[in-house]
């Protein structure tokens, strides 16, 4: 197999090279990617949270922002660094800032990663094709031979039209194995650096409830205004409801009249 593989790309067969360049690219992206996130993007968490914890705490910001500058100039640090001179400017934008800076930057993490499922689907569908192709190649190629020979053409054509579809079956496997290999890397390393931003806020910003020492007294007077009102308004109503009956008994009045007598009349 391997034999007939080296011959289809000595013979220059295009799809084969087109599956190849795939999985190049493919390792381009893998190694890149590795190497950002292991070496770049990863820092030692653990001491990181425990030191700026202590800094923050104290509220020593010119060695906080050392620190942060010292450990690195991305990831986790550099949004670090955004927080606290946020804070220092106004500490009611520390967590707008840190929101933006976040959606800016997590991004990057998985950013080509998810280019490798796409180079391996396109990989099995050329090599889908190239076997389609093989096939119908060796249908033609029989036709207008005796059984014997007919039978022979067709099981070696048929041989090799499946190798391409070989081929790009291994590309996907080689494809998809690092691919699940650094989504979970990236998924580790988001949430690592999710804890040690909300580390971070919850020191230069914490979630604070305005608390009003008076509130009693307010809802108090809120509701005796509304009661007065209420009482108001049913005092006008009552008025006019009072009024309007003395006109109604006043027309009632004028409209009973006394009846003249026949004597009267004549």
């Amino acid at each position: 197999m391997l034999n007939d593989i080296f011959l289809m790309y000595r013979n220059g067969e295009i799809i084969p090279f087109i599956i190849l360049a795939f999985v190049s690219v493919g390792y381009i992206i893998i190694f890149e990617k590795f190497i950002i996130l292991q070496f770049v993007y990863r820092i030692n968490f653990e001491k990181f949270n425990t030191t700026i914890k202590k800094m923050l705490a104290a509220n020593d910001m010119e060695r906080a922002r050392n620190f942060t500058k010292a450990t690195s100039k991305t990831a986790v640090p550099m949004l670090t660094l955004k927080a606290i001179d946020a804070y220092e400017n106004d500490p009611m934008r520390v967590r707008a800032t840190v929101s933006e800076e976040s959606l800016r930057f997590f991004p990057r993490v998985r950013r080509r990663i998810s280019q490798l499922p796409n180079l391996a689907a396109a990989s099995v569908l050329l090599g889908a094709i190239a076997a389609v192709q093989g096939i119908w190649s060796s249908f033609r190629m029989v036709e207008g031979l005796e059984l014997g020979l007919k039978s022979f053409a067709f099981s070696n054509g048929l041989s090799h039209a499946l190798l391409p579809l070989a081929i790009s079956l291994v590309s996907a496997v080689l494809l998809m194995v690092p691919f699940g290999i650094l989504d979970a890397i990236a998924w580790r390393l988001e949430a690592e650096m999710e804890h040690s931003l909300c580390v971070v806020l919850n020191i230069l910003s914490p979630e604070m409830q305005p608390m009003f020492t008076g509130g009693a007294a307010v809802a108090t007077n809120q509701e005796e205004t509304e009661n007065f009102s209420r009482n108001n308004l049913d005092g006008d109503g009552g008025h006019e409801r009072m009024d309007s009956k003395g006109k109604k008994d006043d027309s009632a009045d004028a409209g009973l009249q006394e009846v003249p007598d026949e004597e009267e009349i004549i």
